[in-house]
């Protein structure tokens, strides 16, 4: 059979294809794929035999069902294969052709963008096709999800993978069925299984010359490890796979109790993440750590976990960012915001501080209450214009930054660590300057210059700072009181 048409795949699922068909039937209702299936549904057709059968399938179930859903399908040109991939491409388009598919092309050189992103061949390859599949589901009404054709095999080869390299239960879980808005309707039926009943009607389809080479690790895993395993079991494969689905449910109820303490957690505590199982612990830390665009190891959680008796110290993370318990509160923060550079001139009258959720109010009548009542927190420094030298600014702490006031030079780091103020807020506490120096920091002292009591009081600075406009703190700025007790 060169080519196929709607007939001949309704006649290959009730004949060679029926088992098949029930199987993966079976797993889109279980697996709750329905919705999104009938929202739109683009393909991964590599021409391999497992997409082929996974865009035949979802045309006969879209028949069964009497749904109306639009269905496309995705072809990604590697640039690895040079005139075999070029021959995969046109076949898929021939495919589609011929039933009324509508087909997207997307051609790229990925061993040059290996080369370029230092990655293997294989993960740059993945990373294109899942980032040419986001596009096309973000980008049109008619399609809602990606269906890749990932089977019992490749998720066998997947969970020998993970355990050699020391992955915990969900790594070892295998491949899920529906994640992210990707189905694999073909998960519960092994690659023999798709072969031979497209060997025995006929169903064309392309081989990639690359499957049968050992070089590659998963290739490894499939023609030699896998086979061997039939020395112990006949069907070693579906053994694996049962495995996988125990180890899932494990992990599926673990992940119940991570959801838990999320929910009733707003602000962690060292004596917290403490209490818990190693198993919810290390997930905790791995979603903090997602969150902030980081990622952790086992063996870094297990750094963590034995600091965590202290109330404050900092453990860096893969992916520049920080793990950071301060006066017992733990968050892992970006290390550019610790770093964080601010300068605003400040004028008489009002300055708009909006980026750092602030305003500054240079006056001479001390009544400022309207301002106060909007902006809470609130500090307020009474200076004279004597002392003043040049124009006023508030800028970001700088490593040895002093302030001369009760008759003493003091180091504002000094202050900062007398005081508690953990070392990821010191820089968001502005400084008050002007063209000699620092004036005064909030929360501390004004700057003595001797000039009289009795002469300072003409002029007043009040810092206003909107707090409940950045709850996480991570984008506002701070008052020295805001930590001293």
């Amino acid at each position: 059979m060169d080519q196929i048409d709607s007939q001949s795949i309704e006649r290959f699922f009730a004949t060679s294809g029926a088992a098949i068909y029930d199987t993966a039937e079976k797993t889109v209702r279980e697996e709750l794929m329905q919705e999104l299936i009938g929202s739109g549904v683009v393909v991964g057709l590599s021409g391999g035999a497992d997409s082929v059968l996974l865009l035949c399938f979802l045309i006969e179930y879209r028949r069964r069902m009497s749904l109306d859903f639009s269905i496309a399908a995705s072809h990604v040109n590697h640039g690895i294969r040079g005139e075999e991939a070029d021959r995969d491409e046109a076949f898929c388009k021939a495919l589609c052709d011929s039933l009324g598919i509508e087909f997207i092309v997307d051609r790229f050189c990925v061993p040059e963008m290996a080369r370029r992103s230092g990655m293997s061949i294989e993960e740059s390859a993945r990373i294109t096709r899942y980032s040419v599949f986001s596009k096309i589901i973000f980008g049109r009404d008619d399609i809602s999800c990606v269906a890749v054709a990932h089977n019992m095999s490749d998720s066998v080869e997947t969970v020998l993978f993970n355990i050699l390299r020391g992955s915990g239960a969900r790594g070892a879980s295998g491949i899920k069925a529906n994640r992210d808005k990707i189905i694999r309707p073909l998960i519960r039926i092994s690659k023999s299984d798709i072969q031979a009943s497209m060997d025995e009607f006929g169903i064309p389809y392309v081989t990639d010359s690359t499957n049968l080479s050992t070089d590659y690790t998963r290739n490894f895993i499939r023609h030699e490890i896998i086979p061997s395993f039939k020395r112990i079991t006949s069907d070693p494969e579906r053994m694996i796979s049962r495995f996988a689905d125990n180890l899932r449910c494990d992990d599926d109820f673990i992940s119940g109790f991570v959801d838990s303490f999320f929910e009733n957690h707003q602000v962690i505590k060292n004596t917290d993440l403490l209490s818990l199982h190693q198993a919810v612990y290390v997930r905790v830390l791995k979603i903090m750590a997602d969150r902030a665009g980081a990622s952790l190891s086992y063996r870094i959680a297990s750094d963590i976990r034995a600091l965590l008796e202290k109330d404050n110290f900092s453990y860096s993370l893969i992916g520049k960012a920080c793990f950071i318990c301060e006066r017992g509160e733990c968050r892992v923060l970006r290390e550019t915001t610790e770093g964080h550079d601010f300068c605003f001139e400040v004028n008489y009258g009002v300055t708009d501080l909006s980026p750092m959720n602030a305003i500054c109010i240079v006056f001479k009548e001390k009544d400022k209450n309207s301002y106060q009542n909007v902006y809470k927190n609130s500090i307020q420094a009474n200076l004279s214009s004597a002392i003043i030298n040049g124009s006023l600014y508030f800028r970001s702490k700088k490593d040895g930054d002093t302030v001369y006031y009760g008759g003493m030079t003091h180091k504002i780091k000094k202050l900062f660590s007398d005081a508690k103020v953990p070392r990821s807020k010191r820089k968001l506490i502005p400084i008050l300057c002007d063209d000699s120096g620092v004036v005064w920091v909030p929360g501390f002292g004004v700057r003595d210059d001797g000039v009289p009591k009795e002469q300072r009081e003409d002029l007043y600075v009040l810092l206003a700072i909107n707090a409940d406009a950045d709850p996480d703190g991570e984008g506002r700025l701070y008052s020295g009181s805001e930590f001293r007790t």
